[in-house]
């Protein structure tokens, strides 16, 4: 009951946040940043108290890809929210808020099987695991502020007066915001892949073989653009494309096969 009580609180305060920032997306004052962070703290509290209470159990650790998404999830949201108290981020608070709110009802209704488990602590897979979690959601934020700098270059080349006059960020700030989160995101990717190589010894088991060669392909071409941008100055829509990819890449070696055992096979 507590667990549905927190979801149900998650998502409404989720759902209230979106809606303030897309009344007032195209507002030359933009949404309310104190009703913002008030609607999105209460919720991001919330959602931080049903995955404590959804992982740690008293006979051990539910790590399904539910909860698994529930967390990654709630670090984009912190991070994206942190980063708006500084720089105007209205176009990516209504994405991520909304996707917040959807994920965590659905958590209520998406079959799974509950994988419980005796955490032992081991410094190199705990390296892994937590550069893995960092790189995945920076370089889903680059992803994001990859769509934002279309969406204004598009409307901006439409000559939009509304864009000009609204409270969306300028459009090279974004770009390089968006780099900055695509060259910090590669490089903890790279830690992540050289620490599971070096700790883990299953790499290339046939369990998780899928897993690596995917990631390693994201990882190409996450380092081929990140190397274009700097060395030839590559930038625009076909980047924003690529980064769009290879973030779809990254999320099936992170969360493909899991769902497909956890939730599809479950299923049936």
């Amino acid at each position: 009951m507590l667990i549905i009580s927190l979801t149900i609180i998650a998502s409404l305060f989720y759902v209230l946040a979106t809606s303030h920032v897309l009344t007032r997306l195209f507002h030359q004052q933009g949404p309310s940043q104190k009703v913002t962070v008030i609607l999105s703290t209460v919720a991001i509290l919330a959602h931080m108290l049903l995955l404590v209470n959804s992982v740690f159990r008293s006979d051990g650790q539910d790590l399904s890809i539910v909860n698994v998404a529930l967390l990654t999830c709630w670090v984009i949201v912190v991070s994206v929210t942190a980063v708006s108290l500084k720089f105007p981020a209205t176009l990516l608070l209504p994405v991520v808020y909304g996707f917040a709110a959807l994920l965590t009802i659905g958590s209520l209704f998406i079959p799974h099987h509950i994988l419980l488990q005796s955490f032992n602590i081991e410094v190199g897979l705990i390296s892994h695991i937590s550069l893995s979690l960092l790189a995945y959601c920076i370089l889903i934020i680059a992803t994001l502020y990859g769509v934002q700098f279309y969406f204004i270059d598009k409307r901006l080349k439409r000559k939009d007066l509304a864009i000009v006059h609204s409270h969306l960020p300028p459009l090279m700030v974004v770009e390089r915001q968006l780099y900055q989160l695509l060259n910090l995101g590669t490089i903890l990717l790279t830690f992540a892949l050289l620490t599971g190589f070096v700790f883990l010894d299953g790499m290339f088991a046939k369990e998780f073989i899928h897993k690596t060669i995917l990631s390693l392909v994201a990882w190409v071409i996450f380092v081929t653009v990140a190397l274009g941008h700097m060395k030839k100055g590559w930038r625009g829509k076909p980047v924003v494309i690529t980064i769009m990819v290879a973030a779809f890449i990254l999320t099936l070696a992170y969360f493909g096969s899991r769902f497909i055992q956890e939730v599809v096979l479950n299923k049936f």
